[in-house]
């Protein structure tokens, strides 16, 4: 640039480049470590040093403040570099989790299913397009569908092959709309 300052459009681009790095770095560690796993690996020193980094970074973020974004967005990256150092020093190479994968619908979607939330961002995927399930999130799914746990209950040994909403629950989600009480300006 010519030594103009930048204008709000301007610094706004340059804070969300440097918040996608950062970003960027953050799902290179989950991959790797897990989600959330890395402040756990590491001397409780250094993860609290981490865990104040990301409150200075967030902070910045949410003052739109560029310098200081920059100034804790490298601190943000060194931090990850750090963390990922000792406890690679401290623990080896992560392991990779283990996963189950099955495919779904007409289309057989792939989907890879892991025993923890934490692993969710590890699986080898092989470069799929797939979806990453935990069984957490496979437990949420049947609390919130008590009729399928009450089957299961009821007929010890039942197989759910599939589960669709009742044909009244589809015919409201399939209305015409017809019945809202405004009209969209034209």
């Amino acid at each position: 640039m010519n030594g103009a300052p930048m204008t709000k459009h301007e610094q706004i681009e340059a804070i969300d480049l440097i918040v996608r790095n950062v970003d960027q770095r953050a799902k290179q560690i989950e991959q790797r470590w897990g989600i959330g796993r890395l402040p756990l690996l590491v001397p409780l020193e250094w993860a609290e040093r981490f865990r104040l980094q990301q409150r200075k970074f967030s902070g910045a973020v949410w003052e739109y403040n560029l310098a200081e974004v920059k100034n804790h967005g490298d601190a943000m990256l060194r931090a990850y570099a750090k963390l990922d150092e000792l406890a690679t020093a401290a623990h080896g190479e992560p392991a990779k989790p283990e996963q189950w994968e099955f495919t779904v619908g007409a289309d057989e979607e792939l989907i890879i299913l892991v025993r923890d939330i934490k692993d969710t961002g590890r699986v080898d995927t092989g470069g799929r397009q797939c979806q990453v399930w935990s069984l957490d999130e496979i437990a949420s799914v049947i609390r919130n569908h008590p009729l399928i746990a009450a089957a299961k209950e009821q007929f010890p040994g039942a197989i759910v092959e599939s589960v669709r909403p009742a044909k009244a629950a589809r015919d409201k989600l399939n209305d015409d709309l017809s019945q809202i009480p405004f009209t969209l300006a034209g």
